[in-house]
């Protein structure tokens, strides 16, 4: 009897010290991942809070309004783009202009947040923003709509970037965005305002998986 309790105790002391081993290494390859997904923190302060105006889309009025209106401010009606986003998902094609531009605002098109790298900068990050309401100027009002695994693609110098999402999740509308993201992949940062909520912004983070020439 004696013996076999010792056989017991011996067998739980083996099975203790595996679990143990088990645990560490779960610890340890999850302490990797979290290092391995690091954060930025970006200021959006130009970006600002607010959605714009709703105006009726099917209006050739107030469309022409809105022209008249970017005369006033010298604003061309056509601007000097770098390249272009395409989400076929949502049938989004829009072009995007640099960070230094004169009219890299939210409140004029797709805005280039800094700090921002091109698109064939290795593990660099595009970062981009736009409103989300239902106005003209609302290029990412659709993006509600896109998961996990759907595409992203940019086009600069002649070359189409395709990057796929990865993560999705909201941040508090502080005037700053905290962007997950792995440092050793070359990623976009999508962030515009969460439907249906005004306190919060939705960042979609996406991470290159190929390129071809156009």
């Amino acid at each position: 009897m004696e013996e076999k309790m010792n056989k017991n105790k011996i067998l739980i002391i083996i099975m203790f010290i595996i679990g143990s081993i088990g645990i560490i290494m779960m610890s340890y390859n999850f302490i990797l991942s979290k290092i391995k997904y690091t954060f930025e923190s970006v200021n959006l302060e130009t970006y600002g809070n607010e959605e714009p105006k709703e105006v009726n889309q099917n209006s050739k009025e107030e469309r022409q309004i809105e022209k008249e209106e970017k005369k006033n401010d010298n604003i061309p009606l056509i601007l000097d783009y770098f390249g272009y986003i395409e989400i076929p998902k949502i049938n989004l094609k829009h072009g995007l202009v640099r960070e230094n531009y004169k009219y890299n605002n939210v409140d004029i098109t797709i805005q280039t947040i800094h700090p921002s790298s091109y698109p064939n900068e290795e593990k660099g990050n595009l970062i981009l923003a736009s409103h989300s309401g239902t106005s003209s100027i609302s290029y990412f009002k659709n993006l509600y709509k896109l998961n996990n695994d759907d595409i992203v693609n940019i086009y600069y110098n002649n070359v189409k970037y395709t990057y796929k999402i990865t993560n999705i999740y909201t941040q508090p509308k502080t005037g700053e965005v905290s962007i997950y993201r792995d440092r050793e992949k070359t990623t976009l940062t999508l962030i515009t305002c969460t439907k249906n909520d005004d306190t919060t912004q939705t960042v979609y983070i996406c991470e290159q998986t190929s390129k071809e020439g156009v």
